[in-house]
């Protein structure tokens, strides 16, 4: 099968695209059931056409799935590989794989000051006099 980027197939079991390797959570469903709720999944390693998973639900090789994926958002794509709870998943389309990277930043101090008066709040059981 031919890269989606047009280059000369590769010999088995060889991949032409770099992958990153990493430990991220994202969620999975079968493509378009909504009446069933996601899956965790922990994602080993990412490029910018898939993935590769672990999951405790064992899923079928050609099944369309959507992925869920923290700072990229959801994504389509096939399960082409099954192997002793971890797939291999190909993306329908390309992805930015640094974008799951990005540190999650919370808001500033302000902002939680803007929600909690510090000087009002103490311990339960605790005795100010």
């Amino acid at each position: 099968m031919g890269d989606m980027a047009g280059e000369t197939p590769a010999p088995a079991g060889k991949r032409t695209r770099k992958r990153d390797s990493l430990l991220l959570m994202a969620s999975i469903r079968a493509a378009g059931d909504y009446a069933r709720q996601t899956q965790p999944i922990r994602i080993r390693n990412l490029s910018p056409t898939g993935l590769m998973a672990d999951s405790e639900l064992d899923y079928d090789e050609g099944a369309i799935v959507e992925v869920e994926i923290r700072g990229v958002g959801t994504v389509g794509g096939e399960i082409v590989w099954v192997r002793e709870g971890r797939m291999g998943i190909t993306f329908n389309a390309v992805i930015d794989p640094k974008l799951a990277r990005r540190q999650v930043v919370g808001g500033s101090d302000d902002n939680l000051r803007k929600l909690v008066d510090l000087g009002r709040v103490r311990r339960p059981g605790l005795r100010i006099d």
